[in-house]
């Protein structure tokens, strides 16, 4: 096919998809900027649905921790192979694929008809959502940039493996501000909440920085590592600090409480805040007070976030019993469960589908 004819076949299917748009997208890795993971749109999939989840479609790309990005009916996925896919959401049906200079680890966010990622080349990609065309590209400074890229305020926001973050126009990609962090350690996922972004790494450090300019409103560095990325609700900035999850004051970084949890990864709801930690614990805590509800051992070592949605609680393993999973967040009981091989990009859920990145494919499940 003609480099023009694979331009309108993408053109046409983004339209159409476009015109049949769901509310239940998942446009970035923390569904919102504030980096909660919970898909408050889904309908679909719930507690009495996802235990007949299957095999819808699959492509055989290697994903790393690129966790997948929904919105207007494709899915964009980063892969190793050094190529950022685009795919018919429900179908499968490759729309574009364009390529970097280096792994794709990086989980993609869609904004405004864009499509935004970072690379282990060091730098941040802007592409096309319909097409798949380079819009820009910015260097960081730094060689790698394996943090999910974040989209808020007109910014898109990232670190990198030595510690750098950093905030860019998504509409030119001109650096606007950046900062070195003092571990110089890989950063999470940043969040971002009511013209604060924060940034955490992996020796235990968290700053909360003014969104726009860049300037240190507080930090914490309890040390000990940080296992996750900061997720922020109602006022409350909550990480996962090794075995303990803190919920801290988003405008001061005082603490609220603290709960003595096995480490990992959360989602938050509406009340409660869900860990699925590497060291095969589910946890289920009260934001209100930090009381833990249940603490259930699950045989999955889960190293990537969970995604929420509908009452459920998607997660997949690295080690252990190699699967992506679904547990009822009442009680934590086991909904169903789908064999894979090593995971470590997070789940997505979006529109009443599932979608898992492993080491050798990508895979949708969906209703029958």
């Amino acid at each position: 096919m003609s480099t023009i004819l694979r331009t309108l076949a993408a053109a046409t299917m983004f339209a159409a998809s476009q015109a049949s748009a769901a509310t239940g997208d998942w446009p970035q890795f923390g569904f919102t900027a504030d980096g909660r993971r919970n898909n408050t749109q889904e309908t679909i999939l719930g507690r009495n649905t996802v235990a007949q989840l299957t095999p819808k479609w699959s492509a055989n790309i290697p994903v790393g921790t690129s966790s997948a990005a929904v919105a207007n009916g494709i899915v964009y996925v980063g892969s190793t192979d050094n190529h950022l896919y685009a795919f018919d959401a429900k179908s499968g049906v490759l729309v574009w694929q364009a390529a970097t200079g280096g792994f794709i680890m990086s989980s993609p966010a869609v904004k405004n008809g864009v499509v935004y990622v970072g690379s282990d080349d060091g730098l941040i990609y802007a592409f096309d959502a319909q097409t798949g065309a380079v819009r820009w590209s910015a260097h960081t400074g730094s060689d790698i940039v394996e943090s999910p890229v974040t989209v808020a305020g007109g910014l898109v926001y990232a670190g990198t493996t030595d510690g750098n973050i950093f905030a860019l126009s998504a509409k030119t990609g001109i650096v606007k501000w950046t900062k070195g962090t003092f571990y110089h350690a890989d950063i999470w996922a940043p969040a971002v909440a009511q013209g604060i972004a924060y940034f955490a790494n992996v020796m235990g450090e968290l700053d909360a920085l003014d969104a726009r300019t860049g300037t240190s409103l507080w930090q914490q560095r309890p040390g000990g590592g940080l296992s996750g990325s900061p997720a922020v609700d109602g006022g409350v900035t909550y990480g996962n600090f090794d075995g303990r999850l803190e919920a801290l004051d988003a405008r001061t970084g005082a603490e609220r409480w603290s709960a003595g949890v096995t480490s990992g990864s959360s989602a938050v709801g509406k009340s409660h805040v869900y860990t699925a930690s590497e060291y095969s614990f589910l946890t289920d805590i009260n934001t209100a007070n930090g009381d833990v509800k249940y603490n259930i051992y699950t045989h999955q070592a889960v190293r990537a976030a969970p995604a929420l949605a509908n009452g459920v609680l998607y997660a997949g393993s690295v080690s252990g019993n190699y699967a992506v999973s679904a547990y009822d967040t009442a009680n934590g009981k086991l909904l169903w469960s789908a064999a894979t091989d090593r995971i470590v990009a997070a789940p997505t859920v979006s529109n009443g589908m599932l979608y898992v990145g492993s080491a050798s494919q990508f895979t949708a499940y969906g209703l029958p």
